[in-house]
């Protein structure tokens, strides 16, 4: 439980950085590859440049990148 709660500061403290970053429609947690939690990102379109601007790792977690197109709101 520590752990989830330490990810999702982390999320929070970042989030807004992620969300700067062209083609970035959203920022979440989630389960990594590795079966850990990661922090999720959420791309409009599935561009490997996009992908390059963003870091690996976050104070420690992984970062992880899903393809999920653009968010709207209902």
């Amino acid at each position: 439980m520590e752990q989830e709660n330490e990810i999702y500061a982390v999320k929070r403290r970042h989030s807004a950085e992620l969300l700067q970053v062209p083609g970035v429609s959203g920022v979440g947690v989630g389960k990594g590859k590795n079966g850990g939690l990661a922090i999720t990102v959420h791309l409009e379109s599935d561009d490997a440049a996009v992908v390059a601007k963003l870091p690996k790792e976050i104070e420690g977690f992984p970062v992880e990148t899903i393809h999920s197109g653009p968010f709207r709101k209902l």
